[in-house]
């Protein structure tokens, strides 16, 4: 786990891509950014709370260029 808090730029809740994943898992943006940070072991889930679904490879990899690209 990084010891660097991870900045989440605001606008990526709003970014086209993420709100595309957030339909496709019938979920909302920020469980999609929540649950990519848990993915990239970025924060912990707690026991109770527990993903329906899981961000494929491809999806992470789009949502790491998006962090960089939105936190520059």
């Amino acid at each position: 786990m990084n010891n660097n808090p991870m900045d989440i730029p605001a606008d990526l809740y709003e970014d086209e891509v993420v709100c595309f994943m957030a339909d496709r898992y019938h979920t909302t943006t920020e469980r999609v950014v929540q649950c990519f940070l848990v993915q990239e072991d970025e924060i912990i889930a707690h026991e109770k709370e527990s993903f329906p679904f899981q961000l494929t490879d491809n999806e992470m990899e789009i949502l790491r260029g998006l962090m960089s690209r939105c936190g520059s």
